[in-house]
């Protein structure tokens, strides 16, 4: 049974890479390199928080998200309010 279980244990702790078929050094190095690239925009020190490097989709989701915000808040005041204070007849 010991054998059983290290053998399960060790095919699925072995990594597909060593099944799948070899990947040419050129793709490698190239896919490396793209994704260094974003590292480095992403890792840029421009005082912008990590959220807003994207692009400009980024910034105006954002906006839309903090706009929301604000008026749930301000919603929520206005019910604490509305609930807070009796209305005068």
């Amino acid at each position: 049974m010991m054998n059983l279980s290290r053998a399960v244990v060790r095919s699925f702790a072995t990594t597909a890479g060593r099944r799948s078929a070899a990947v040419p050094k050129e793709q490698i190095e190239k896919g490396y390199f793209e994704i260094r690239k974003v590292q480095d925009h992403f890792q840029k020190k421009d005082g912008k928080p990590v959220f807003l490097k994207g692009s400009a989709v980024d910034q105006v989701l954002y906006r839309i998200t903090m706009a929301l915000a604000l008026v749930g808040i301000g919603g929520m005041g206005k019910l604490f309010y509305d609930l807070s204070v009796p209305k005068k007849e």
